[in-house]
């Protein structure tokens, strides 16, 4: 995806993501299967300590009891509950050497179908940062797109660039970075293939024409600015700068991770961008529900008569014919 404004939040000289803490927002991703993986990996418990209630009834001296329902769940109590159990596993200090086994910070992202091989659905974020030593780490998330809130099912276009190396990523996914059959058969590689696929894929033949523009690109959906997000990174790695010559959007690439976002969270309830409407207008998404509608009105009324004379096969001499010919044959194969 386009290359974005780093929007993290340094506190200066240690180049340490902060979260503004905000009460007030929505998730745009929320992976339930993946924190709830973590969670019991980690011994997390999400939803707090059971609660009961005990009542006593004075007439009789009965008592009874039983356990108490929460009525809302609180996702943002489950998140800071991740948060503290995995602590300093998670990075924020971009300049602390890879790898890292979690991430989080806030940053614009980025969001785009995947056009993945085998499995349907597919997302990838892309979220763009700098050290405060200045060094540039591109974050390339991959989930599902039934994760995704915010965005319809026809905000996409399937128009453009595709990448051979899907497979290569879906392996390295459904491992969680511990197999690599593929072709690009070290991390760096598959990890430039990663980035390829989140800042170009979608692009037509037109060179230039889609530089800071990512709404002109095939697959693309939107992007939320100042979003705070906690993904599970599967590789890391800092490329070789006499290995690679990247050119486009990835150029200029230095440090790569690659994984599976568990949440992210906007700071303001209408920080979403839908490219749809960029493309469309703004009032794209209120008129698209109103097309089939007026798709039925123009349809052509069926005008009722007499059926027209229309021969038929079997009226044909031809078709006799053939047909004499095929019980003759079907005849004799019997006898």
């Amino acid at each position: 995806m386009s290359v974005c404004a780093p929007a993290n939040v340094m506190n200066g000289r240690q180049g340490r993501m902060v979260s503004s803490g905000s009460e007030v927002g929505r998730y745009v991703y929320w992976s339930d299967r993946a924190i709830q993986r973590v969670a019991e990996e980690n011994g997390i418990e999400l939803a707090g300590r059971r609660t009961w209630t005990v009542g006593v009834s004075v007439p009789g001296l009965q008592s009874s009891f039983g356990q108490q329902t929460r009525v809302t769940r609180n996702r943002l109590e489950e998140a800071r509950r991740v948060k503290r159990h995995i602590g300093t596993a998670a990075v924020e200090d971009l300049d602390t050497e890879p790898p890292a086994s979690y991430i989080t910070g806030v940053g614009k992202v980025e969001f785009a179908e995947f056009a993945a091989w085998h499995a349907q659905g597919g997302v990838v974020m892309h979220v763009q940062l700098r050290s405060a030593n200045g060094r540039r780490v591109d974050l390339c998330l991959f989930g599902s797109k039934d994760n995704l809130r915010g965005f319809g099912p026809s905000d996409g276009f399937d128009n453009g660039w595709t990448s051979s190396a899907a497979p290569a990523i879906e392996e390295l996914l459904r491992s969680r970075g511990t197999q690599n059959t593929s072709q690009w058969d070290d991390e760096q590689a598959r990890s430039v293939e990663a980035l390829k696929i989140a800042l170009d894929q979608g692009f037509s033949s037109i060179s230039g024409e889609h530089v800071g523009r990512p709404e002109t690109r095939g697959f693309t959906i939107g992007h939320a600015g100042d979003c705070e997000f906690f993904a599970e990174i599967y590789t890391d790695v800092v490329l070789d700068p006499t290995r690679w010559r990247l050119e486009g959007e990835s150029a200029g690439a230095e440090r790569i991770m690659v994984g599976r976002p568990m949440w992210i969270r906007t700071q303001s309830p209408d920080a979403v961008v839908r490219y749809a409407e960029l493309r469309n207008g703004s009032g794209w998404s209120r008129h698209r529900w109103l097309r089939p509608l007026r798709f039925l009105s123009r349809r052509r009324r069926a005008v009722i008569g007499p059926p027209a004379a229309v021969p038929t096969a079997l009226d044909t001499p031809e078709s006799s014919t053939a047909g004499a010919a095929r019980r003759r044959r079907f005849t004799q194969a019997r006898d």
